[in-house]
């Protein structure tokens, strides 16, 4: 059994962000040739979905302050607030271009490389990591794990977790970083399957697992004919939950950052409601049609498009007869109309699956870790260290998308990949 400094299991965004990090100290940039540290990919290939992100031009962070990512992460993004402000978004840009990876910035605030290739940034961190002394062992999967306590406590060298490995081997290291990923996209490598092995073999409780940012599918879905369609900016509400922004149609249902935020919200049943005139109400647009309406002949599929800046083809299909003139609607049909535009109402027969979700919502409970550095707390590892010294277990550290974290669209998930890593080299 061989031994390691360390191992990360995983390489995917955070365990390349760990291991191409693991060169920098207090003391600035200080390489640590030892090559007794492994990362251990099931995959035959590295950051595989880090190459699919961003549409494959890796969308890495967000400009902007770091205090506006917070509520990015829901319910839970107070809770790694520290986390983010210490290793933030001006910190991973500056990083990222002193490892020779040039960044630029949209007018949406989204940050990229440069070149807008993903292969760059994943080049990048593979050079990094085996500067700093990494090895890099793919199609290995980790099939089990053995916590072995030091003796008495008296020798914190001695404590190992002993890793069994796919090939038959076995190694052995003191300090393991879990970087294991989500669910989504499971082709990749992040199937979910590493959460079983660490509820049996460490005693973690795990969060149920569920996709987020996915597509959310509709009962008698009638637009599968307008795929593609976009629109700039809506309003969708689910469980009390209101997010704004771009939507898309495809061939079978709504998609898009608003309907992607949404869907951790929403369950097959679930009423959903849309107002394609955010800002808008029923009301508003009801008197504007009928003071527009006297002597007016336009076809309201094009008075729609024209005034309201929808779509024609989705007017098209959104009225019962898109063709008949304005000027011959009774109020109560141009009530109708009004409410259809700022209140169409659906019911959710589900969401996409992992094929089709970008993150994971779930994971490894956040009231397990120290999260100032990652670091799995001695008590929640089974069989539990119970009185002795902590330093008599090995270190153990979780980061990224294998944490029950989950942020929006634009960089944040990346971010948080990043953030994490920094925190576990603490």
């Amino acid at each position: 059994m061989r031994e390691y400094a360390c191992i990360v299991i995983g390489a995917g965004a955070s365990g390349l962000f760990y291991a191409a990090a693991d060169g920098l100290s207090n003391q600035g940039e200080i390489r640590q040739f030892n090559n007794h540290k492994l990362i251990l990919e099931k995959t035959p290939y590295p950051g595989q979905k880090l190459l699919m992100s961003g549409s494959g031009q890796c969308n890495l962070t967000h400009s902007g302050s770091i205090k506006d990512f917070v509520g990015k992460y829901g319910e839970k993004g107070k809770r790694i607030r520290g986390c983010l402000y210490k290793h933030s978004n001006l910190e991973l840009t500056f990083w990222m271009e002193s490892i020779g990876v040039p960044l630029t910035t949209r007018d949406d605030g989204k940050v990229f490389p440069k070149s807008m290739k993903a292969r760059d940034v994943l080049n990048a961190l593979l050079a990094e990591a085996k500067e700093n002394g990494w090895t890099l062992r793919c199609n290995t999967e980790v099939i089990s794990m053995t916590i072995v306590p030091a003796e008495n406590g008296n020798d914190p060298g001695q404590a190992q977790i002993q890793l069994q490995l796919s090939d038959g081997t076995e190694v052995a290291t003191s300090k393991l970083v879990i970087a294991t990923g989500g669910a989504s996209y499971p082709t990749t490598g992040s199937d979910g399957t590493f959460w079983g092995i660490m509820n049996r073999d460490l005693g973690l409780h795990i969060v149920e697992p569920r996709p987020a940012l996915a597509p959310i599918y509709v009962q008698d879905f009638s637009y599968g004919a307008l795929a593609g369609i976009s629109f700039e900016h809506v309003e969708v509400t689910c469980n009390n939950h209101v997010t704004k922004g771009p939507m898309l149609i495809t061939h079978k249902g709504f998609s898009g950052p608003a309907i992607l935020h949404t869907s951790q919200y929403a369950k097959a049943g679930d009423s959903l409601k849309i107002n394609y005139l955010p800002g808008q109400s029923a009301d508003v647009i009801c008197q504007k049609m009928k003071a527009d309406q006297p002597g007016n002949k336009t076809g309201l599929a094009n008075y729609i498009s024209s005034q309201f800046g929808l779509p024609k083809a989705f007017a098209n299909e959104l009225l019962a007869d898109p063709q008949r003139k304005l000027n011959t609607m009774s109020h109560k049909e141009l009530e109708h109309i009004a409410h259809l535009i700022t209140e169409s109402t659906y019911s959710v027969s589900g969401t996409g699956g992992w094929k089709d979700a970008m993150v994971t919502a779930g994971g490894v409970s956040l009231d397990q870790i120290d999260l100032k550095t990652m670091a799995v707390k001695p008590e929640a590892l089974s069989p539990s260290p119970g009185e002795g010294p902590q330093h008599s277990w090995p270190d153990i550290r979780i980061i990224g998308e294998a944490l029950d974290i989950n942020g929006e669209t634009g960089g944040y998930n990346l971010q948080f990949a990043y953030s994490s890593a920094m925190a576990a080299l603490k």
